[in-house]
């Protein structure tokens, strides 16, 4: 009787021992793979954080291309404005001179 209570206790105890080691098993498994996970993330926001500000750089730079562009249209609006006013002129020159 002794033999088979012992035996029994043995069992239960490396029955419990079991359950607590694969607990703890999972407790740090499952920790690790917060960490991963978290790592994992980090690395994509701060990728996405690079794509913003360089979203953001070439958005400046489009401003500044297009304001440029505004410039010279609007300096060649001028200059084909003054070569008709200078064909005009040259017209009645020759008229002038012509006659």
């Amino acid at each position: 009787m002794n033999v088979a209570i012992v035996v029994t206790a043995i069992g239960l105890c490396t029955s419990v021992a079991g359950f607590v080691l694969s607990f703890m098993a999972f407790k740090r498994n499952e920790k690790q793979r917060h960490k991963d996970e978290g790592q994992g993330e980090g690395v994509i926001l701060s990728d996405i954080g690079h794509i913003k500000s360089t979203v953001d750089r070439m958005d400046k730079n489009l401003t500044s291309v297009d304001e440029r562009y505004r410039n010279i249209a609007e300096r060649m609006a001028r200059v084909e404005e003054s070569l008709s006013n200078v064909q005009v002129r040259v017209s009645e020159l020759t008229k002038i001179k012509g006659d």
